[in-house]
This record gives structure tokens, sequence and C-alpha cells, in this order.
């Protein structure tokens, strides 16, 4: 653990989405002990644009075919799980088992709606009453690093089920 509670894989992420302009990709790469490619840049800007969405590395892939980019699929893969490797990206797998890839600029856990797949993040600072009740009461130590997820239903869900 480094700064305040966050893991190295953490404060990595946090690392890329703090460079939100092409200049910085190539620094943090080099700080990971990666060669600085055009791949490598181009999946972080993906994700990067992805607005927090959780992309498979199909989306990944799909992004930078209509970017023109032209990078086949194996490529997207090898580069996205190279980066997942190093700490730049955090690879997650909700209910559908299909790996997803985010820049996690801030350490989180996640919100999935059993009824329509929506994921949400969550802050640590809502799970944290869970692990100190946890501790307490159980000698329980939470891993902090690896994500939580809470299965249930989505504000717009619960909506549409009341209507």
């Amino acid at each position: 653990m480094g700064r305040a509670g966050v893991t190295a894989r953490q404060a990595a992420a946090s690392d890329v989405a703090a460079a939100a302009d092409v200049s910085g990709i190539p620094g943090l790469l080099r700080r990971a002990g990666l060669r600085v490619t055009p791949q490598r840049i181009a999946v972080l800007e993906a994700l990067g644009d992805a607005g927090g969405h959780h992309l498979s590395a199909d989306d990944v892939w799909q992004r930078l075919a209509a970017a023109s980019s032209r990078m086949d699929r194996s490529t997207a893969y090898r580069v996205l799980a190279d980066l997942a490797d190093v700490g730049l990206l955090t690879q997650v797998r909700f209910a559908d088992g299909t790996a997803r890839f985010e820049v996690q600029g801030v350490a989180h856990h996640h919100a999935v709606c059993v009824r329509c797949g929506a994921t949400q993040d969550v802050p640590f600072a809502l799970v944290k009453p869970l692990t100190t009740a946890l501790a307490a009461t159980m000698g329980f130590e939470m891993a902090l690093d690896e994500p939580l997820f809470v299965r249930g239903t989505c504000a717009t869900c619960a909506s549409a089920a009341e209507g």
C-alpha cells in the first residue's frame, strides 16, 4: 500500500487517468517499463475516451477499427493484457464472464444491475463501514485491491418495475 491505502496498481491506473492528453501517455508507458508503441497509445486513448465505461477487448478493438486503426484483433488483446499486467488498466469480470477493462482514475468497487446489466462505480468510502464491521465482528480483512461487486437493481429498472 502506498498513498493512503492505495495499492501500486491503483496508483498506476490513477496516473493513466491523469494523463488525458497524448503527450502524457508515452511517459506513463516508459515509467511502467513498456516500450512506447502506437498500438499501446491507441488502446490507452480508446479507454480514456470511454468515459468510465468498462469495455471488453472486442469493444476496444471495434472502437479502434472505427477510428481507422490498422490494429488487428489479436494485437488489441495482447496490448490490453500487457497494460493490465503493469497496472495501467484494471480488468474486471461481471456476471457475463467477459473480461472488461477500464482506466481507473479513482479506486472503486462496482454496483451491477441484475436486470439490465448496467454498472455503476461505488466509491471506497461507501464500502468502508462494511470493511470495518467485518474486521471488528469476524476478524475478516477484506482485500482492498480486489473489486467488490454488489448486485441489485438500478434506479432505472426499479422505476420501470413500479410504473
